[in-house]
């Protein structure tokens, strides 16, 4: 004997098949468009701190993540959003090359889910997740970065000076393998931000 509900069964085909739907007109929709809106992403400020107690380097940041209307119907769809902070730490070493001393990238995922109506957002690295019931409270969430371990405080020797390198790196071309043949054009909603560089001085 199946354990199955049917009217919950019917009512995941009836959500696939909207998303299905939905996902399908707005990307005809785009294909016709003369030119498609970007995504972005905005590196407003950024820090590392010692944090006494767990003698690490924490970093705090803040990031600006601005979507199209289409992306955001991708989102509702069924497409999956990456983000990845790349941080890079490395010594100042005057006429030769600066040292790299430690390289972090912190990952993220934000998807919907139908069932629930709400935003799921998924740290990679801890597997930690938390649910929002916007898509815009999700990317808050996701560009408000703190307390992040970054380099045991033992790792940098106070005699030098340190450069601190972090960048976000948006990406939307990933989807279920059913959807996958559809976003041939959906390059443009991917997006990486500048460089942002400051001193660290232990």
């Amino acid at each position: 004997m199946s354990n199955s509900n049917p009217v919950t069964c019917r009512r995941v085909a009836q959500l696939l098949r909207r998303s299905a739907t939905l996902l399908l007109c707005f990307l005809a929709t785009s294909a016709f468009s003369p030119v498609l809106a970007e995504s972005t992403a905005a590196i407003r400020s950024a820090s590392l701190a010692l944090d006494e107690a767990q003698d690490v380097y924490e970093l705090t940041a803040e990031v600006v993540i601005t979507l199209p209307e289409e992306a955001r119907k991708g989102i509702e769809a069924g497409l999956t959003l990456h983000l990845v902070y790349e941080i890079v730490l490395s010594r100042v070493r005057g006429y030769w090359p600066d040292a790299t001393v430690a390289e972090l990238e912190q990952a993220y995922e934000l998807t919907y889910h139908a069932l629930s109506q709400r935003y799921l957002l998924r740290n990679l690295n801890t597997g930690e997740q938390r649910d929002f019931g916007s898509l815009q409270a999700a990317l808050e969430q996701l560009g408000d970065v703190r307390g992040l371990p970054v380099i045991d405080a033992d790792l940098v020797n106070g005699d030098s000076r340190y450069e601190v390198n972090l960048r976000a790196v948006v990406d939307m071309s990933t989807a279920p393998a059913a959807l996958q043949w559809l976003l041939f054009w959906t390059d443009d909603w991917s997006a990486s931000s500048e460089w942002f560089t400051w001193p660290l001085r232990p």
